[in-house]
């Protein structure tokens, strides 16, 4: 029963004094489609709810995008495997697209380039604990928590080009997926005496949960400014 009461007052004292702020830094992760690996600058906002003196939750939403060159032969043999659970080789490409998809280009564009880009948002929750040091404006902090990546791929306005190949619906269906994550962080914060701003520097690492392409090994580094006491 005390600890059902001990909640709202919990939740109280975190939502009287919340800190709001953004943040900037650099992302590593993988191309949901071709699987290769992407970086990229990113950007969000948090909102920072301290529950005890040294324990605060930090929720935070970010966005970062990666631009990667891909061949369509290679797109193609990814997108199979993905789709349809089958492998096919460079070699049997166009065998296999003309027997099973009604494929009539000669397949010399296979070679072609594209660029395509992927989207993420990150969606955070995240437990904050503050190592004490001493009477110093800086304080370290570790933590962990989840949240979810909300990906999506831009590679797959190439299924336009293979439905004018085919003259029919594409088989292959638009990336659109939101993997579950967890993660872990280590930082530290320097709050200026008397003042209503702290400012922050922060490293990630995160594990996009999942069979699928995109899932995986996702670090970040950052800085950030929050406002409020």
């Amino acid at each position: 029963m005390r600890t059902l009461l001990l909640v709202p007052v919990i939740a109280a004292a975190a939502l009287a004094s919340p800190r709001i702020g953004g943040r900037v830094g650099y992302y590593s992760g993988n191309d949901p489609r071709t699987e290769d690996g992407g970086s990229s600058p990113f950007f969000g906002g948090q909102i920072t709810l301290p529950l005890m003196e040294m324990v605060a939750v930090d929720l935070s939403a970010v966005y970062a995008y990666t631009e990667t060159d891909i061949l369509l032969s290679d797109y193609l043999i990814t997108s199979i495997e993905e789709e349809e659970g089958i492998s096919v080789d460079p070699d049997s490409l166009l065998e296999y697209l003309q027997d099973e998809w009604g494929w009539t280009g000669a397949g010399s564009e296979f070679a072609s380039s594209y660029t395509a880009t992927f989207h993420d948002l990150d969606l955070a929750a995240t437990l904050k604990v503050g190592i004490p040091i001493g009477d110093l404006p800086v304080r370290p902090y570790i933590g962990g928590g989840g949240g979810a990546h909300i990906i999506v791929s831009d590679a797959d306005l190439l299924i336009q080009y293979v439905e004018q190949q085919t003259g029919q619906e594409s088989p292959l269906d638009v990336y659109d997926k939101v993997h579950p994550s967890i993660h872990g962080v280590v930082g530290a914060d320097f709050r200026p005496a008397a003042l209503p701003v702290s400012l922050f520097a922060e490293y990630r690492y995160a594990k996009a949960l999942g069979e699928e392409a995109g899932s995986g090994d996702i670090s970040s580094i950052y800085t950030g400014v929050n406002l409020g006491f």
